[in-house]
């Protein structure tokens, strides 16, 4: 397929709004805010954690204990903050900001050394391309009719997976 990039940042060097006053520019502002996953809903999730390379003990524990992370997403003009709150209550969240059209590098614990850029695609979603050692996990979310947030990853193996994640 092919992909829109750049023109949003092009956009904004003219001073005008990083997301058009379409419809589409709604998603955006609905991605704002609280989530937790909604394991019920979960289509390769264990296959997900796999490839960005969490143990086989860690995603038993996970699957278990049903752990959900709590994720919080901020935008600021061209930017988005993720929070994630992954080890549970009163550790410091996962933090990753994003400018539109630009690549961040960053380090996840656990996983190593990684970079992701993010852009917004021409139907309003935010799309996330992150590289872990050479993979390639390609993330769209949407909010869906429900009110429910939903990220389709296609993984380095080709294959999809779908998490969706109701607001807090």
């Amino acid at each position: 397929g092919h992909h829109r990039t750049g023109g949003f940042s092009m956009e904004l060097k003219d001073g005008t709004s990083l997301y058009p006053a379409l419809p589409s520019g709604q998603q955006v502002a609905q991605v704002s805010g609280r989530w937790q996953q909604d394991h019920s809903q979960d289509e390769n999730y264990d296959q997900w954690l796999r490839e960005i390379g969490v143990s086989r003990f860690a995603r038993w524990f996970m699957r278990v204990f049903n752990i959900s992370p709590i994720q919080e997403y901020f935008f600021s003009g061209d930017q988005l903050t993720i929070r994630s709150y992954v080890n549970g209550q009163g550790r410091p969240p996962v933090v990753m900001s994003f400018t539109v059209g630009q690549t961040t590098h960053f380090y996840l614990p656990g996983i190593g050394p990684s970079s992701a850029s993010m852009n917004v695609d021409e139907y309003g979603r935010v799309v996330t391309r992150l590289n872990i050692r050479d993979g390639l996990f390609i993330t769209t979310s949407r909010i869906d009719s429900r009110g429910m947030m939903e990220q389709t990853t296609v993984l380095p193996s080709g294959q999809i997976c779908r998490r969706v994640y109701k607001r807090l």
